[in-house]
Formats: C-alpha cells, structure tokens, sequence
C-alpha cells in the first residue's frame, strides 16, 4: 500500500517534526535551578596566563577555587567544579610528577569561584595575610540554596 502526503501534509509534518526537534534542544541544554556556571582554570602556577573560561558544573556539584599557598602567597592555583565532599577539605594533586595538597573553597552560585582581585595580589607580595576566601561568597558549600 502506498501513502501520498500533500505538499502541505509534507510541510506540516517537517515543521511538526522540526518543532520538536528544538524543543529537544532547549530542554537538553536547558540549565535545571540546582546547575551552576563556573569559572575553570586547569591546576597551574598561580601567576600562570589563563582565559576566563567557564563549565557548567553537575547537578550538585559546587564551584571551586584550589590553592597551594606557602605561607602568604599562593603558588598554584586551580578553579572549577567538585562535589560537596571536597569543599572546606586539602586533598592531594599531582602536576608534572610531584605531589601538591590543594586547598579547596567552594560556593554556591554562578561564577562565584572568581581568582582573586589584583589588589590581593599586591597585598600577597607585601606580606599582608590573604585568604583565597577573600574574593568568594562562601555560605555554606554543603547546603546550597534551593536542594
């Protein structure tokens, strides 16, 4: 048995199917309200030439700044996105074979995980104490708004 679609049969079809075709798309790149945007930087030398690049994290998961500070200054620096598990803990990385414990300090809303003021910078170098919390809103990192 053969089936013969008018042109506009064929047209409502295509625009039916097309429809739905781009509802799919927003709903699969839709962002849910328990989703944050963050910024990334890979695990690097704090004074390291990096593009504010930012990810879409998990559903729960947190963004993040890691550092590895010898007393005042940090020397390595990372940001991202990490479950809550890591948020407030040190846990060890390793870069170019050698092992580093990062500090990591999360929050909970979008690109709250920025890298710290320049003027922190300067007041690194003269010696003035700087918590890599200076530039985040942390609240509380395990309990985020709205879960």
């Amino acid at each position: 048995m053969e089936t013969h679609l008018s042109r506009s049969g064929l047209l409502q079809a295509l625009l039916r199917a097309s429809a739905l075709c781009l509802a799919g798309v927003f709903v699969l790149s839709g962002r849910s309200g328990g989703v944050l945007l963050c910024y990334y930087r890979p695990l690097q030398a704090r004074g390291g030439l990096c593009t504010n690049m930012t990810t879409e994290c998990r559903p729960h998961e947190r963004c993040f700044s890691g550092w590895r500070r010898y007393g005042p200054v940090s020397v390595l620096a990372a940001q991202g996105c990490a479950s809550p598990e890591l948020c407030g803990s040190n846990h060890t990385v390793t870069l170019a074979g050698s092992d580093y414990q990062i500090s990591y300090t999360c929050c909970c809303h979008d690109r709250c995980n920025e890298a710290p003021a320049p003027e922190n910078r300067l007041r690194q170098l003269l010696g003035v104490t700087v918590r890599p919390t200076d530039s985040i809103t942390a609240g509380d990192p395990l309990h985020c708004p709205g879960e």
